[in-house]
């Protein structure tokens, strides 16, 4: 009884999966095409972020930091080796300073080159350069 039963589950579902169009993509003959939801790359908007800390709680998998400069500057640091990206960070960012794209992260061959840096310096220091 229980073999015509996962039988008459398993025809019906084969016919549409024979019947679909394919899911493949052309990719290296074609251009890759990321979907909107895809969650690939974190991007950090260096003039919104506060330097509170809250994406830096939430990392699972403790890939940023961030670190508070003179003068209400800002610097934060992602590992992209320890980013699981799973969005965390961009929900708990109250200024909406980070968020995922869908793009890939660069390929490197040196570990070093897999961090990516962003830095806001102080008031101090950008009043210096605006009148030089």
């Amino acid at each position: 009884m229980k073999r015509s039963a996962s039988q008459s589950h398993l025809v019906p579902h084969l016919l549409r999966r024979l019947l679909r169009r394919r899911e493949t993509i052309a990719y290296p003959y074609g251009p890759m095409e990321l979907q909107e939801t895809y969650q690939g790359r974190v991007v950090v908007d260096i003039d919104a972020c506060i330097g509170c800390g809250q994406c830096v709680r939430v990392c699972p998998a403790g890939g940023l930091e961030v670190e508070r400069l003179p003068d209400r500057g800002v610097r934060v640091r992602l590992d992209h080796t320890r980013c699981a990206n799973c969005g965390l960070c961009e929900v708990s960012c109250r200024r909406d300073a980070i968020r995922l794209v869908a793009a890939f992260v660069d390929p490197a061959t040196n570990k070093d080159e897999l961090v990516d840096e962003w830095v806001r310096q102080g008031d101090h220091d950008r009043k210096q350069r605006e009148k030089a």
